[in-house]
């Protein structure tokens, strides 16, 4: 490791890779340093059940291709990227029998939607229309760093009324999708769907984030071969463009010089400057409570990050099987498409389903029905297991220390939870016997705060979403430029705009700010996509209406 990079970025998830590809593209000298023995963050898969049976065991279901920068920018599909795309794409079997299945193609979702309900059909379809419409205005207020300016979020929100012919400032998810559509199945799956994000459908001011997740609520992709490829194309790309990768590398001091980042001082003593700027992708409680010296941040900023809420509605109790057969359903009588589709709804056959398990996260209870999102990758990939056999993945939203007691207390709990978050699966899916299951591997929200310390509480933004810590003020108004109050430290992570989530958005949002300050090139050199020209009238707005200079 050479002593002096123009960029020291701490952290090799996705977002670190991200932004050192973009920063090593712009001819900078960029060093990535990474705590674990592999680097990706939450692109991990591993054969955690039986040799030959892969799983990804934190992001299975990506939603932002091919919106994801680095897509385009770098050619990953060229260097062997590829991402499956299921027409049946999102659905949920019913313990009476039916299915509803949304589909890429929207005629077959309309058709799915009125078997329900011709009223939400009709109302699908409106909402799509709107959505494909401003979807580029959508994609380019998330892919732009955050604006510091009072009436920014007032004004995307004037917008939103404009797009959407009702006020959603105020509104939470569930009041949203209740003001569009009527069936309880299909506000179901909806909710479902946002819920999955990582963020509480109850909470008021955050309808907005709804209409972006519902933009793509037939985009969930799976990454052929595992998740854990992005992270390996990425790594060659920042690595082939001359960026500096290394493993086993924690940092446990972010070092200053007159007040400003210099450097960092790693767990061995080796220190390693920084000429231009150090950037963390890591939390950041970790980032300015425990590597930096108390003295420099003020009381108050101090104050703000210690307040930071962790672990809200992002927290997952995950199984992973290894199968002899994929799930077949029930309800295939109704719709076949559901024993293929590929990011499945069980249990939350209501609103008031998602309402009652959410009541019980805050009681810090383990819900008594659990209720998941499940898969079965395998169908669409065969590669992840031996031949003629398959995986299962399920995921249950759960509290951090359940019964009130500590985290540790899941260690005692988590093989028989697993038990009954798979028998909740077979109620749906019969031929899951046990016979048919050669192999489980439960793994708990303790078990992910451990190994992705990053995830603090286990959750998997970083810092909770909420209407404190969302958008521009994400994770406090202080830190939502991803300038932070120290000079030369930056945060390009996901607890930075817009939020975590495989989407790349955050280290190249971080790219753009630092590109502006270091004078690195022209946006204008960066390949055109499909929301770039939003993303310009976006600004212009903003400027035309006196937000920003």
């Amino acid at each position: 490791m050479k002593r002096a990079y123009d960029f020291v970025i701490i952290g090799a998830g996705h977002n670190g890779l991200t932004l050192g590809c973009y920063l090593a593209r712009a001819g900078q000298d960029v060093v990535i340093l990474e705590r674990r023995a592999e680097f990706g963050g939450g692109l991990s898969t591993e054969e955690s059940t039986i040799a030959g049976f892969s799983h990804n065991l934190h992001s299975n279901f990506h939603g932002a291709m091919p919106f994801f920068p680095p897509y385009h920018d770098f050619e990953l599909e060229a260097l062997g990227l590829t991402y499956i795309h299921p027409k049946a794409n999102i659905g949920m079997p019913l313990a009476d029998g039916r299915a509803l299945v949304l589909y890429v193609d929207e005629l077959e979702s309309y058709e799915q939607i009125a078997r329900f309900s011709k009223h939400d059909a009709d109302a699908w379809l409106e909402l799509r229309g709107q959505l494909v419409t401003h979807l580029e205005d959508l994609l380019a207020a998330g892919y732009s760093p955050p604006i510091r300016a009072p009436d920014a979020e007032a004004l995307l929100a004037e917008e939103m009324k404009r797009w959407f012919g009702q006020d959603l400032s105020q509104m939470s998810a569930l009041d949203f999708v209740k003001s569009r559509f009527e069936n309880p199945h299909v506000q179901a799956l909806l909710l479902f769907h946002m819920a999955v994000g990582g963020w509480d459908i109850r909470r008021p001011r955050l309808a907005m984030l709804g209409m972006a997740f519902v933009g793509y609520i037939t985009n969930w992709q799976l990454c052929r071969g595992g998740s854990h490829h992005l992270a390996h194309v990425l790594g060659t790309v920042f690595q082939k463009a001359g960026g500096d990768l290394f493993e086993l590398s924690p940092v446990r001091q972010i070092r200053l010089e007159n007040g400003k980042a210099c450097g960092v001082t790693l767990a061995d003593g080796s220190e390693v400057d920084a000429k231009k700027a150090v950037v963390s992708t890591i939390d950041p409680t970790q980032t300015f409570l425990e590597m930096l010296p108390e003295s420099a941040l003020a009381a108050d900023a101090r104050a703000r990050i210690s307040a930071i809420e962790y672990g809200h509605g992002d927290v997952l109790f995950g199984v992973h099987l290894a199968l002899s057969e994929p799930p077949r359903y029930g309800a295939a009588k109704f719709n076949p498409d559901i024993d293929r589709t590929f990011n499945v709804n069980i249990g939350y056959e209501t609103p008031e389903d998602l309402v009652e398990h959410y009541e019980e996260i805050d009681r810090n209870e383990l819900p008594k029905h659990p209720r998941l999102e499940v898969g079965c990758n395998t169908l669409f990939d065969p590669t992840q297991a031996p031949p003629g056999k398959h995986t299962g993945l399920l995921w249950q939203f759960v509290p951090f220390e359940p019964g009130g007691k500590s985290a540790e207390s899941w260690r005692a709990l988590k093989k028989d939870y697993a038990e009954r978050c798979i028998e909740a699966w077979r109620a749906y899916a019969p031929n899951l016997t046990p016979d048919k299951i050669l192999g489980v591997y439960a793994y708990s929200p303790d078990d992910i705060a451990r190994k992705m310390i990053n995830m603090r509480r286990g959750g998997f933004h970083c810092a909770a979403v909420s209407q404190v810590q969302g958008a521009f003020n994400r994770p406090t108004p202080d830190l939502g430029e991803m300038r932070s109050p120290v000079p030369g430290l930056y945060l390009g992570g996901a607890s930075a705009h817009p939020h975590g989530g495989i989407l790349a958005a955050p280290g190249y949002n971080c790219f753009q700010v630092l590109a502006d300050d270091f004078a690195l090139w022209s946006r204008a050199q960066l390949k055109p996509k499909i929301w770039d020209k939003a993303r310009a009238d976006w600004l212009l707005r903003l400027r035309q209406a006196g937000v920003m200079r």
